[in-house]
């Protein structure tokens, strides 16, 4: 397999996430029932969410309510004086002089059409007269017929249309149009149809607008006011105006009721002037003639009114043709699956995804508020979610992969815990095995004198020995978050603030803890071991130094390590030799001593050139928490290292025997100090500066 040419786990995360994109357009594109049913709630939230239309209507409802049966018991000295009132008394249907009377009298308002939407199929009584009043000139009149379907005995469908008598057809000029509206099938009328073949009814589905056809009653009443509007226009979404009672509406009896007829409403008929008034029923119990709405359930008559004044304003809310709903589809999809497989931040990642979904919303809204389009919204958002979910699978399980992949080559190098505090910052990590400089904390521990009874000793004891060792002293370390860098023979090299750090300070506490929790193991590992002979008392020297380090990944393609180079590694390891020569066990540097003032107690050694450095370091032993014990003869330190210092060794051999002789973990040094200023006090060195130079490395 060539280099560039990515492993067959590699491309088959694309292609998954592509397969689901592909698979999310397959799944919303389909003319599903309940895709549609929850489309239609969110054009009925749209609707709402819109709110009342408050503007003044063309139309005006003039209804037949429960009231208008009972209106001659409640004003009978009214009713025995109008015909019209009293005739309302009578069982249904009417007297149909009573629509003869209200035609004269809304003509003599000055309304601009009239439009019954009540079937006059069969004969009845007052045809002559209201076919007179029909013909009469004034504002057209237009009738309702109604589209009936129905089975023939032996099964068959049929469809037949109820048209108005012929005479009142003749009378009014012929201005007819269908009743019917066809509801969704969750029961909600949302749509209208402008003109239907009955023909088309025998299929069973709603009818779509066609050329030649009968014309529905809100297209009838356009036509009838502007002769020249087209037999039919493309089917689509009803502008309703809000809920029952938006368009104004009062009882059929209002009309003939003098005190009423000349009140502040209706100001003796100025109220219709210029209006179109839509006659029909408006009680629910007696005609069944209510519908639910995006809003509300409303009367029949008051849906042709708005149906109405959606035709008139040219204010259809249209639709996207399916074709482009199948594009916006898998165009959603594919975005999705790009965005969300391109980024690589899983809290982008979902950003994106619910800004996708809040966008499209609100793009949805304002097309449906402001520019009448029905703009499809569970299909496209679906589909979003679908193959953006897909991309966020993928890119978790490709995140999942490198995880593991980077846990495998973090495992050979640091600790549990900062891979797994790797693991959460990959970009810092990336960034340091590319090579940077940063500043660390830098432990070197080295056992002394284990060679010489290693090469005397069984391999297998000494094995065990440095496996116990090498064990418990790492815990040490991996306990306070460091990073194992590398075991140099039975030399130890750990390091904080490689990968990751807090603070320095925190970096140099952390690296002085392990370094006195090693100091502490060794101890308690040759009390453990004393008086076994496969086991040899063991000595440890620690250095601690804190400065900058190249970090990186080294070496050959085929090894590499990630390590820590440069001068800080040196002095670290330089402290760990001193330790030799000074009788000590861990010795850190002014910079740790600095870092960690506030927490540790620091025993000053004094100033010493290092092997193989040219300018001289001043070295400290650090002890735990503010110790107390060391708070005793520390004073008594700083007076005999200054006297040290100034050149008066006879005061500096006088204080550090004082010291010698107090129970102290440097008591070794103290005295070795002490003989070494008495040497000098009788043969004092050329030169001095207050500086020990250690010769050995």
């Amino acid at each position: 397999m060539n280099a560039g040419t990515p492993a067959p786990r590699e491309t088959r995360l694309p292609w998954l996430a592509a397969g689901i994109a592909l698979a999310g357009v397959l799944l919303f594109s389909l003319p599903w029932r309940w895709l549609e049913t929850a489309e239609n709630l969110t054009v009925d939230l749209r609707y709402r969410a819109r709110g009342v239309d408050r503007t003044e209507p063309q139309s005006m409802v003039v209804g037949i309510a429960d009231s208008s049966f009972t209106i001659a018991a409640r004003a009978p000295d009214v009713a025995s004086r109008e015909p019209a009132l009293a005739a309302m008394a009578a069982s249904w249907p009417w007297d149909r002089r009573v629509f003869a009377a209200l035609v004269r009298r809304l003509r003599a308002s000055g309304v601009r059409a009239i439009v019954f939407d009540l079937v006059f199929e069969a004969g009845s009584v007052g045809d002559a007269e209201f076919a007179r009043a029909l013909a009469e000139p004034g504002a057209p009149v237009v009738l309702a017929g109604l589209i009936q379907q129905a089975d023939s005995a032996t099964g068959e469908a049929t469809v037949t249309v109820a048209e108005p008598q012929a005479a009142l057809l003749a009378a009014n000029g012929g201005h007819t149009g269908y009743a019917n509206v066809w509801l969704d099938p969750d029961g909600v009328l949302r749509r209208l149809t402008t003109a239907v073949r009955p023909a088309e009814l025998l299929g069973g589905d709603p009818p779509a607008a066609s050329g030649g056809s009968v014309p529905s009653l809100a297209l009838a009443a356009v036509q009838a006011l502007s002769p020249s509007t087209a037999a039919a226009k493309p089917s689509g979404f009803i502008d309703y105006r809000g809920p029952a009672g938006v368009i104004p509406t009062l009882p059929i009896e209002d009309v003939f009721l003098p005190d009423r007829w000349n009140g502040s409403w209706l100001q003796s008929g100025r109220l219709f002037r210029d209006r179109v008034v839509w006659v029909g029923p408006l009680s629910e119990i007696r005609f069944k003639d209510y519908h639910a709405t995006p809003f509300e359930r409303t009367p029949g008559v008051e849906v042709q009114a708005q149906i109405f004044e959606t035709l008139a304003n040219d204010r259809m809310l249209q639709p996207l043709p399916y074709g482009v709903v199948l594009a916006l589809v898998a165009l959603a999809a594919a975005l999705a699956a790009f965005a969300t497989s391109a980024c690589r931040r899983v809290p982008l990642q979902l950003f994106i995804v619910v800004g996708g979904v809040v966008g499209w919303t609100a793009l949805a809204f304002g097309l449906f508020a402001q520019a009448r389009i029905v703009l499809p919204v569970v299909a496209p958002i679906s589909a979003w979610l679908l193959a953006g979910s897909g991309g966020l699978a993928t890119r978790f399980l490709a995140e999942q992969r490198d995880r593991r992949r980077l846990r495998a080559v973090l495992d050979r190098y640091v600790s549990e815990q900062v891979a797994q505090v790797i693991l959460q910052q990959p970009d810092e990590f990336s960034q340091a095995l590319r090579g940077q400089r940063r500043p660390v904390a830098v432990l070197f521990a080295d056992l002394r004198g284990f060679t010489g009874w290693m090469e005397r000793a069984e391999p297998e004891a000494v094995v065990a020995q440095l496996n116990e060792y090498f064990h418990a002293v790492v815990d040490c370390v991996l306990a306070q978050g460091g990073t194992l860098q590398k075991f140099i023979g039975d030399a130890i090299l750990a390091v904080w603030g490689d990968t990751q750090t807090a603070t320095a300070a925190a970096d140099a506490v952390r690296a002085v803890d392990a370094a006195l929790a090693m100091e502490a193991t060794v101890t308690r590992l040759n009390a453990a071991w004393r008086g076994r002979g496969d086991r040899a008392s063991l000595a440890i020297g620690i250095g601690l130094h804190h400065g900058m380090a190249m970090v990186g990944n080294v070496g050959h393609p085929r090894r590499m390590e990630f390590t820590v180079l440069g001068d800080a590694v040196n002095v670290a390891a330089r402290l760990e030799s001193a330790n030799r020569q000074l009788g000590t066990t861990v010795l850190a540097s002014a910079a740790i001593r600095d870092l960690t003032a506030a927490t540790h107690v620091h025993a000053p050694l004094g100033r010493f050139v290092l092997k193989g450095r040219s300018e001289a370091v001043e070295i400290f032993v650090p002890f735990g928490l503010k110790a107390e014990s060391v708070a005793a003869w520390l004073p008594g330190l700083e007076h005999a290292q200054a006297a040290w210092c100034a050149g008066d060794f006879s005061g500096a051999a006088s204080g550090y025997a004082a010291l010698g002789g107090q129970p102290s973990p440097l008591a070794d040094f103290f005295n070795t100090r002490a003989n070494l200023a008495r040497q000098y006090a009788a043969v004092p060195p050329a030169g001095w500066r207050g500086t020990h130079v250690l010769e050995l490395k």
